[in-house]
């Protein structure tokens, strides 16, 4: 008897090792009605930073749409900034936060090429979305100089 309740506990846990296992991380969806002020920097190669803060409804569906648009197909409020970026451009630090009553609800940061980190989940993004990425980079880059 304590055999057969040893076996189940172990195949149990076994269970438990493989669904936590198989546990895809999704990125989150973004909505304008979670977020009330966003702050933007930029750190280039040399370590110098640029920021930008803002409030405005319209700016933050934008932004909000070119962040979302790296993960979904489509985004009704995404903007395509379809500048070329210079091989430096593309390696800078990028970070996007996003407040809600000055308290954080969003911490992006694009680093090295095309690695996105949100709240600390890491997500690659895939050749696909090269272009989706370029843009969000170009965005930011438009608002900060």
């Amino acid at each position: 008897m304590k055999k057969n309740k040893s076996i189940i506990f172990v195949l149990f846990v076994i269970c438990l090792v493989i669904l936590s296992a198989c546990k895809g991380s999704t990125p989150p969806t973004i909505s304008v009605d979670e977020v009330d002020k966003v702050k933007i920097v930029v750190k280039d190669g040399s370590g110098q930073d640029k920021h930008w803060e803002a409030e405005d409804q319209n700016f933050l569906k934008t932004l909000i749409g070119n962040v979302n648009l790296l993960f979904v197909k489509k985004d009704e409020n995404a903007q395509n900034f379809s500048m070329k970026l210079t091989p430096n451009q593309s390696q800078f630090n990028y970070q996007i936060v996003f407040y809600k009553k000055d308290k954080i609800v969003y911490n992006i940061e694009i680093s090295n090429g095309n690695k996105v980190v949100i709240n600390k989940e890491e997500y690659l993004i895939k050749e696909n979305k090269e272009s989706e990425l370029n843009s969000l980079k170009n965005h930011l880059l438009s608002v900060v100089q």
